[in-house]
C-alpha cells in the first residue's frame, strides 16, 4: 500500500526516505506470509471448479478491498512454488480460452488448516499489544499444542492431524461452549 502513494507533502512523514523505505519493507515482510494464506484460502474456496491465476489476483483485491494486491509476477511464482510443495496441483483445461485452473491438494488442505488457525490465534494473542478486537469464529476449536484450526463438526478426528494432541477435552469444552 505505500509504494502504491505517489504525491504527498513535503511535510508529510511518509515523504522522508527513510521512514518510507523502513514502512515499504515492513509492509513486503508481512504480506509474503499473508499472501501466501489468502491465496491458498481462494483456491480452497474454488476448488470443486478451479480458479486460474488472474481470477485469484481479483478475488483477493475484491475480498480484501484492494488493500492486499499481489502483482502477476509475483503470483505466478507463488502459485509454482506451492505447486512444487505439493499443496496446490493444476490443470490445464482447453474449454474457450486456455487456463491453468489449480486445485488444492490434501496437503494443502492440511497446511491451509494450520496457517489459518496459527494466524488467528497469533492476531488475536497480539490484539492487546495493537488495540484491535479479534473475535475467532465459534465453529471452530484450535489446537492448544500447535494452532491447527478444526472444524467442531468434524468429531471423527480425535487427535489434530497436525501435531497428534488428543482433542477430545477441547470437543468437550466447545460443546459447553454452544450450549451457553
Amino acid at each position: 500500500m505505500i509504494k502504491r502513494v505517489k504525491e504527498l507533502r513535503p511535510d508529510a512523514g511518509l515523504a522522508s526516505p527513510q521512514f518510507r523505505e523502513f514502512l515499504e519493507k515492513f509492509e513486503s515482510e508481512i504480506n509474503r506470509g499473508i499472501s501466501t494464506l489468502c491465496i491458498l484460502s481462494i483456491i480452497n474456496r474454488f476448488n470443486d471448479e478451479g480458479i486460474y491465476g488472474y481470477k485469484i489476483l481479483k478475488v483477493l483485491e475484491e475480498e480484501t478491498n484492494k488493500m492486499l494486491i499481489i502483482e502477476e509476477g509475483t503470483l505466478y511464482p507463488l502459485l509454482r512454488n506451492l505447486e512444487r510443495d505439493d499443496l496446490i496441483e493444476s490443470k490445464k483445461l482447453k474449454t474457450g480460452r486456455r487456463r491453468k485452473y489449480y486445485y488444492i491438494t490434501e496437503n494443502g488442505e492440511k497446511i491451509l488448516n494450520y496457517l489459518t488457525g496459527y494466524y488467528s490465534k497469533l492476531t488475536q494473542a497480539i490484539s492487546n499489544l495493537i488495540d484491535i478486537d479479534v473475535e475467532l469464529k465459534n465453529k471452530y476449536i484450535y489446537c492448544p499444542m500447535c494452532a491447527n484450526k478444526i472444524d467442531k463438526t468434524q468429531r471423527d478426528a480425535r487427535f489434530c492431524s497436525v501435531c497428534g494432541y488428543d482433542l477430545e477435552q477441547e470437543f468437550k469444552k466447545g460443546g459447553e461452549q454452544n450450549e451457553k
